[in-house]
């Protein structure tokens, strides 16, 4: 119904494409204070709480970071660093 009454106002092609995704943003490496932003997040009561991660993945890939390494998804992104997003979204909306 919604697309139905945009399309007065919006173009079909618009409208009609192919549902997309929205991509986390890459970082391959993870230091200073975008390395402690995810840490303190991980460590933070809230997501201790939640059990969403396995504690020990978790050291592991924190491990990796302080020695300037990462663990790649299969699309190149920093696993330590879409947990932490994924942690950060979880804090802020307070799931």
């Amino acid at each position: 119904m919604l697309k139905e009454a945009a399309r007065q106002v919006i173009p079909a092609e618009v409208i009609d494409r192919p549902k997309g995704y929205f991509p986390v943003p890459a970082l391959t490496y993870l230091e200073g204070p975008s390395l402690e932003l995810v840490r303190e997040a991980l460590h933070a009561p809230a997501a201790r709480q939640r059990g969403l991660f396995r504690t020990e993945e978790v050291q592991r890939l924190l491990a990796l970071a302080d020695e300037g390494k990462a663990e790649l998804t299969p699309l190149r992104g920093n696993k330590l660093w879409q947990l932490g997003l994924l942690e950060l979204w979880l804090q802020t909306h307070e799931v």
